[in-house]
């Protein structure tokens, strides 16, 4: 093997249609970033009776001011954990392992979730209930490889979803309904795992499963491609494993992409597999 791991490129192989992200519908790489800018600072959802949030303050950024959590998520830094596992998924997409809410240093949330009275482990259950249609969704792009679905989603809701402080039942007032909060948590994550296409975006700068890269040369790829420094982890032999995205949060629930606070696991050549 070569001490050099430069893109390797198949001009035979066509640039995959990135066929689950509607912000992407030519290789005009301007146009791709103007889509998905517009994209994904669109709000998922809006309160309408609940506190009125000043949607321009950015999670962390607060500057010595009192902020309304219901606002502004307290832990502001937010960390989006994809992952590549042969076997598991569409052949031709990440799946997610969690999104995290961290302090704005980088540390964790509290292990054990910042609210008891909402964890739950019918996760799964309670989903396939409310909204089947999500439900499946998950069951796609959010699979366990461990076999457990239901206690994988009730693992990371507990743990994760509710230290997201904006999703706190008072924060939607009256309005709320039971389980609003568990769903739209899910609902975000899915959000931010379509429209940050990390397979789509290796594909067209030319990095395709089962082949050998330079880590450098595929962090370059995406940081190109996404504007931001993107954390990649690889196993003890060397093989991609995940992927993470950082995000601030403008007001409630508008996710801006910025640097990961580290390069990760990844050194040297990555092994980049196929699924199947």
């Amino acid at each position: 093997m070569s001490t050099q791991f430069p893109l390797l490129l198949d001009e035979g192989v066509k640039e995959k249609r990135l066929q689950s992200t509607s912000f992407i519908d030519t290789h005009d790489m301007t146009d791709i970033h103007a889509r998905m800018i517009e994209k994904v600072l669109a709000p998922v959802t809006i309160m309408d009776d609940g506190p009125t949030c000043n949607r321009s303050v950015l999670s962390c950024h607060w500057g010595g001011q009192v902020v309304d959590t219901c606002c502004s998520p307290k832990y502001g830094l937010v960390v989006l954990a994809l992952q590549w596992v042969p076997g598991y998924g569409p052949d031709d997409e990440f799946t997610i392992h969690g999104l995290w809410p961290d302090t704005c240093s980088g540390g964790r949330a509290p292990s054990r979730g910042c609210d008891r009275s909402r964890s739950s482990g019918q996760v799964g259950n309670i989903l396939k209930r409310i909204n089947p249609d999500l439900h499946q969704q998950m069951k796609t792009f959010w699979p366990s490889y461990k076999g457990d679905d239901n206690w994988f989603w009730s693992h990371e809701w507990t743990k994760h979803g509710t230290c997201v402080s904006t999703l706190r039942p008072v924060c939607y007032g009256d309005s709320y309904r039971k389980f609003e909060d568990l769903e739209e948590y899910f609902k975000q994550v899915l959000y931010l795992r379509e429209d940050y296409d990390i397979y789509g975006a290796l594909n067209l700068a030319g990095i395709f499963p089962g082949n050998w890269y330079n880590s450098e040369s595929m962090r370059d790829a995406l940081q190109q491609f996404f504007g931001s420094k993107i954390m990649l982890n690889c196993n003890r032999d060397g093989q991609l494993s995940e992927v993470m995205l950082y995000f601030y949060v403008s007001g409630r629930d508008r996710y801006q992409i910025t640097n990961a606070l580290g390069k990760g696991s990844c050194r040297g050549a990555v092994w980049y597999p196929k699924k199947s």
